[in-house]
């Protein structure tokens, strides 16, 4: 991928940036999450890893420096604004229990998820004890749909292209170096 400089000094330069981004960023997060192997032994790290993915892509959207307390109206934004139906997911208990919770913590706050696998029927139901079922192939599912329609916004909307680009310029991007 090139750097940012080099995509300013064509006119159309942040348009190309995100021709070269967006299949990067597939290569790099989405296609691994398609391609990691939902089992017990392993879901965990699933949840955890697309848990980052959201995070990754609501800074894309948001744009601005979320340093000043905005990660979770980035995160929660994100998620109202990009998975489908809206207001089917509750964004801010992910946004407590498996960002804040499972990622930084290893443990799912307050307790409001019941994380399982293989079981797409009792995705977003309620358990028996109360907690919200996430099934991960399902969320998975609905993960990458909201990157999809993210990223196909961003090739059309000025604005949340310059939000994308500037969080880049800003935070950066792995990327390999030969």
């Amino acid at each position: 991928m090139k750097s940012a400089p080099e995509y300013l000094n064509n006119p159309d330069g942040k348009r190309m940036w995100f021709q070269d981004f967006r299949p990067h960023f597939n290569y790099l997060v989405l296609d691994p999450i398609k391609k990691f192997p939902l089992k017990m032994d392993d879901m965990l790290i699933g949840f955890v890893f697309m848990s980052c993915c959201i995070d990754y892509l609501s800074g894309f959207w948001w744009g601005e420096n979320r340093e000043l307390g905005m990660s979770r109206q980035a995160y929660v934004g994100f998620i109202n604004e990009y998975f489908r139906p809206r207001g089917r997911y509750n964004a801010k208990g992910l946004y407590d229990s498996l960002r804040n919770g499972l990622v930084h913590l290893f443990t799912i706050k307050n307790k409001m998820y019941e994380l399982t696998f293989d079981e797409p029927e009792r995705h977003l139901t309620l358990s028996c004890i109360g907690y919200t079922v996430l099934d991960a192939g399902s969320f998975r599912k609905d993960l990458i749909d909201a990157a999809n329609l993210y990223f196909d916004e961003v090739e059309k909307n000025p604005q949340l292209l310059n939000k994308a680009f500037e969080r880049y310029e800003r935070e950066g991007f792995v990327h390999w170096i030969d």
